[in-house]
Formats: C-alpha cells, structure tokens, sequence
C-alpha cells in the first residue's frame, strides 16, 4: 500500500487523526499495547512513519490518545444510560459497570496516568490533562443531577471515583490464560476481586462524605 499524502486543510487532518486512533485502537485490542509499535500504527493507517509522529510524537501520547477517546465513549454511555438503582450505592455501582464494560480501555486506565503521562513532552502533557479536566467536569455534571451537590463537591466525588477506579483496575487487569491453567484458589480470589466489588467497597467512604455534606 503506498502512503497517502499530507493532510492539508483543518478537515483533514481532524480526519487523518481519526484513522490513525482507529488504526491503534485496533491494533491494541488486537496485539495488545506491548506489541503495538509506531510503525505498524502507520502501516494499518496507510501513512508513512514520519507522518504519523507529526500527530503523536510518541508511542505513549498515541495510546493516551486513544484512552481519551474511549474514555469520552464511556462517558457517552454512562450519561445516556437509564440507571436502574438509585442512592449512592446504585450510582457506584452503574459507574463501576460501564467503566469495566470495555477490555481495553480498563486495561489502559489501570497504567495510562502512572506509566503513560510522565513520559510525555509538555505539550502532550498538557492536552492530557486538559482533556481529564474536560472529562471529570462532565462527570460532576452528572453527579451534581444525581446527588444535588454543589460543583465543587460534584468535582471533588468524580475524583475520588476515578482515583479509586484507576487503582482498582490496576488490582484487577488478569492475564490472558484460561481458568484451567489456574488453581483453584486462585481463580476463588480473582471471582471475588472483580471491579465491580473492590471499586464498591473502596468508594462506599465517599457516600458518607457525601451525606455529610448534604
């Protein structure tokens, strides 16, 4: 396949970048973020390799990028979903559920800001985490509609959801073999650590904190 050519208009490149994000974000589901190199980013995108690093400049702000993106689906998701339960737990639990609901972006979320951020220039660095901010104040909007809290407070909940779901994943992430290569107790442990119950557990506090403040 030869590369295609250079984007020129603003249009363009909005829609290079998206193929280059969906080409990754194949790639990782398929092969996995250890296997996913530049070049084959650029390869699946059709783009020459000097191409691409005029998008993302390095392997971690592509795979960030691509974390962005599906973190903004889950939002999508979780804001137009009907929750069934109601109070606090109801909310933990649905935010739990979505948040797991995708593989891939639960094995992201579990080393992108430890492993992924700090290996960023400054100009990544900072759409990182300004696109977390953007996020996190969705989020509380959400929030603030659930629990009639004050933004701040609102702000200050999603945070703690999102440090709490961040460190959960990382407890979490199991390996890719079958439950027949495992012993016994160890496949017990892994069915009671799952997402849904450590992140439950963990974030229950926030509820009486919450309460506290209504």
């Amino acid at each position: 396949m030869q590369p295609v050519q250079r984007a020129r208009s603003e249009t363009a490149k909005l829609a290079r970048e998206d193929s280059i994000l969906t080409a990754a974000e194949i790639l990782l589901r398929q092969s996995g973020y250890d296997a996913m190199t530049m070049q084959a980013v650029a390869t699946a995108a059709g783009l020459a390799k000097g191409t691409l690093y005029l998008y993302f400049n390095s392997r971690e702000s592509l795979v960030l990028a691509v974390h962005g993106r599906l973190f903004d689906r889950w939002i999508d998701r979780f804001a137009f979903y009907q929750p069934e339960l109601t109070g606090f737990d109801g909310f933990c639990r649905d935010f739990a559920r979505h948040y797991a609901d995708d593989p891939l972006f639960l094995q992201l979320a579990g080393f992108a800001t430890a492993l992924l951020e700090p290996q960023l220039d400054r100009e990544a660095y900072i759409k990182s985490k300004r696109g977390m901010a953007r996020r996190v104040k969705r989020l509380a909007g959400l929030a603030c509609q659930q629990f009639s809290i004050a933004p701040t407070a609102a702000q200050k909940l999603i945070w703690g959801f999102l440090t709490i779901a961040g460190g959960t994943a990382q407890m979490t992430i199991r390996l890719a073999v079958s439950e027949a290569d495992l012993p016994d107790d160890v496949i017990a442990f892994t069915d009671l650590a799952n997402f849904e119950t450590v992140f439950v557990n963990a974030a229950a506090p926030l509820g009486g904190n919450l309460m506290s403040r209504s």
